[in-house]
């Protein structure tokens, strides 16, 4: 991809060549880094790659003014540019890295996806008097897998740990954690949108000098003793294009973090561009290996034709459904099956139930009153030599279960037959029920609890069962499918010695009749 690499690799022999431009941006200093470099890579017995990249060109722009400031966060010295004492080093060859990454899973070869692992050492060729690098050698190993999907969109990850030299005269990072994920869509177009987040996590916050005037800045400052690390991670997004004959240029736009704004009274440069950067690369590369299936074998010579068939008729019957209620209809329809490709004519029968088209080939038939299991026949017969054929359905006929409805109790207020607002959830459930069934009849019976006397308890039972008829004929249901009944106290469902219970006997029972 760009920074991400994939777990694929070069084919045998192959070679490819690259020029790049890499910028980062750092708190440290107000840095910014721009790296030139060019990369090479080839392919060994579809297994291996090995690669190298020279930096030919590495320039460090400090933006920090004065030069060093002592504040561990902005005002020192970059872990993996310790030595730099100036504001622009201009251009300065950088370090060499060599690798090899081995392919362990290809797509190529019918992996569900491509596994690699990839080690590469860092030859420490930056010009030491003007600290574009540690002046130590480094060592990463790196796990990788990608994949492409439905041959439109790749993605790749790796992750794995880089061994750091510390450069003398520092206690710096002895290692760190690395990682990246992308994506390529579409992989195999001539125009390719990527995105990309990689990422360094050294395994030291700080970078310590061994001497408090080791680095002394072109402008006479120090840098402070310690001086913080970053965990520096980017996102990257871009496009790249590549012809098929394997020539390919690409342009990005990265931004990283972590960010700080800049302290203005140790800066006069614009910090409109903290922390964004421009990529840019142009190269070639033949691409990977990709899985091509072998051509079909040929077609084998035709047979020698057969003897004329001795004429063969048969029918199959389905039925769609095969188990229906009285009175309700299932397809039926006859598949013919005959050497001679004759024009055949069909004959429905059945002992009980009605045919639509009893001479179509498909027909729908409808049950009877009467349960059980009813043969329906056809047959067909061939006009040009009168043979015939046969084949029966069996189709199940039930009555429909009788449905059965149960709703919850309303509830009312102790002395009250005001419908609470949720008692219409329970009563708009029964007015949906009757509703879809003509034949349910409700009796609505008013309760109480024990407080007060017999008469006015069977009163306000009476007033609650109304409350809720009122509430079902308002909502369309005909007041001939209701009746009314007032309980009182005398059928209590709960106890009413204890007031947590006895409330729930303030209620309107809906009992449900079947006609």
């Amino acid at each position: 991809m760009w920074f991400v690499p994939t777990g694929e690799i070069l084919a045998s022999g192959k070679w490819s060549v690259s020029g790049y431009r890499r910028g980062t941006n750092f708190i440290q200093g107000y840095t910014n880094i721009g790296d030139f470099a060019g990369t090479v890579g080839y392919g060994i017995k579809d297994r291996a790659e090995i690669f190298g990249s020279f930096l030919f060109d590495t320039r460090i722009d400090r933006d920090v003014k004065p030069l060093f400031v002592q504040d561990a966060n902005f005002g020192g010295v970059l872990d993996r540019y310790p030595r730099v004492n100036q504001a622009w080093t201009g251009d300065n060859v950088g370090d060499f890295y060599v690798g090899a990454k081995v392919n362990l899973w290809s797509e190529y070869r019918q992996n569900p996806l491509a596994i690699a692992v990839r080690g590469i050492v860092k030859l420490p060729t930056a010009k030491d008097s003007v600290g574009n690098g540690t002046g130590k050698a480094d060592f990463s190993i790196d796990g990788i897998i990608s994949k492409e999907a439905a041959k439109l969109v790749e993605t790749a990850g790796y992750a794995g740990w880089e061994f750091r030299g510390k450069p003398d005269g520092f206690d710096a990072p002895s290692g760190a954690f690395h990682y990246g994920v992308g994506v390529t869509f579409p992989s195999r177009n001539f125009l390719r949108v990527f995105g990309e987040l990689n990422g360094t996590v050294p395994n030291q916050d700080t970078i310590t000098m061994a001497s408090a005037t080791a680095i002394r800045a072109t402008d006479g400052t120090f840098p402070p003793l310690i001086s913080a690390t970053e965990n520096i991670h980017r996102a990257t997004i871009g496009l790249t294009v590549q012809a098929k004959n394997g020539f390919f240029a690409g342009i990005g736009g990265s931004w990283n973090v972590p960010t700080r704004a800049r302290n203005l009274a140790f800066t006069d440069d614009d910090q409109l561009g903290d922390y964004y950067d421009w990529q840019l690369r142009i190269g070639y590369h033949p691409g990977v290996r990709v899985y091509v299936p072998p051509p079909p074998p040929p077609p084998p010579p035709p047979p020698p034709p057969p003897p004329p068939p001795e004429h063969t008729l048969t029918v199959r019957v389905q039925c769609d459904p095969c188990e229906v209620e009285v009175g309700k209809s299932s397809t039926v329809t006859a598949t013919v099956q005959d050497s001679q490709s004759c024009s055949v004519t069909y004959r429905w029968s059945a002992p009980s139930g009605t045919l639509a088209q009893p001479a179509e080939r498909q027909t729908l038939w409808t049950a009877g009153q009467q349960e059980g299991s009813v043969p329906v026949t056809v047959t067909v017969t061939c006009p040009t030599d009168n043979k015939t054929a046969t084949d029966t359905v069996n189709i199940r006929v039930t009555r429909p279960p009788v449905r059965q409805y149960m709703f919850e109790d309303v509830h009312f207020d102790f002395d009250r037959y005001t419908l609470r607002p949720e008692a219409t959830r329970v009563l708009d459930e029964a007015v949906t029920a009757m509703r879809e069934t003509p034949t349910l009849r409700l009796t609505i019976e008013g309760h109480t609890c024990s407080i007060g006397t017999a008469e006015y308890n069977l009163a306000l039972g009476d007033r609650r069962a109304n409350a809720v008829k009122d509430y079902l004929t308002s909502r369309g249901v005909t007041a001939d499918r209701l009746q009314t009944i007032s309980y009182g106290e005398e059928r209590p469902k709960y106890d009413n010695s204890r007031e947590e219970t006895r409330r729930l006997n303030r209620r309107a029972a809906l009992v449900v009749r079947l006609q």
